[in-house]
């Protein structure tokens, strides 16, 4: 409610809309903002969360899945930790996700400076691992000032790579990981496609944060496990149907406003 809590700022909202924005007003109570707006989204208090993870789920199905839009592929190896490492761990007959992958877990990195806290990401022209230089080991590290960037070069020799973000149709297996959906305090097993890396202590599956997190919001892509059959299917973590039970808002409209959203941000990047 931006007239009460952000008086100072609310002539932007105004500005944006009469210069003609699309206006979106999500709260549990019809303020004297939503009043004004294009469209007010009644979710119960205390509920955004799920709304926002069925967004998330729609936004990385038809905005990555799907197609592979160029600007969001592009910003999330550059700007987050999606090309990064996480090692599997085995619990019985199932995987779980444990820590990223530290460099000095490799010999080819062993000996760094900080190599606890320096990750792994894979080139894809190559197929080797690289050390990203924008890692919190690189921050701290003595005689390399400058290093801690988001360059695609290795933090050791300044090579240039391009990190793979899924290792989806070059993985060297596909593993049941499980995940958990607190909602509904559901667990669920879903495959992750993962290639083997030899450390010094032996050899470890690894999947990219990217492809665990495809896992983790139900995005299929073909994978076999325990995947939503489509967008209504309520008893499978993050979908627009599930999102119903805890937000009380209608499916549609989380479809509606997601594709707006993709749509705005691959327009407009």
């Amino acid at each position: 409610n931006l007239g009460m809590t952000r008086t100072p700022d609310i002539h932007f909202f105004s500005e944006s809309k009469h210069n003609g924005t699309k206006t979106v007003v999500m709260s549990p109570d019809f303020s004297m903002v939503a009043k004004h707006a294009d469209q007010w989204i009644p979710c119960h208090a205390g509920s955004d969360g799920a709304f926002w993870m069925a967004v998330t789920h729609v936004i990385l199905k038809e905005f990555h899945a799907d197609r592979q839009v160029p600007y969001f592929i592009d910003y999330v190896k550059r700007y987050t930790e999606c090309p990064f490492l996480v090692e599997l761990v085995k619990e019985g007959d199932k995987y779980v996700p444990g820590k990223m992958v530290r460099a000095n877990r490799i010999s080819k990195y062993q000996n760094v400076e900080n190599g606890d806290w320096k990750f792994l990401n894979i080139d894809s022209a190559s197929g080797k691992l690289v050390m990203p230089k924008g890692s919190m080991g690189q921050r701290w590290d003595k005689n390399k000032t400058g290093n801690w960037n988001l360059k695609f070069e290795d933090g050791e020799d300044n090579s240039t790579y391009d990190p793979t973000l899924t290792l989806l149709n070059k993985s060297d297996d596909v593993l049941q990981v499980e995940f958990v959906e607190y909602g509904l305090n559901k667990k669920a097993r879903r495959g992750v496609p993962v290639k083997y890396i030899e450390t010094t202590s032996g050899k470890i599956p690894a999947v990219t944060v990217y492809d665990l997190t495809m896992g983790q919001y139900g995005v299929g892509r073909g994978l076999p496990g325990e995947y939503p059959a489509d967008y209504n299917d309520e008893k499978q973590a993050y979908t627009p149907a599930w999102q119903e039970i805890f937000t009380g808002v209608g499916r549609d409209t989380v479809l509606q406003l997601a594709r707006e959203w993709g749509n705005t941000a691959e327009i407009t990047k």
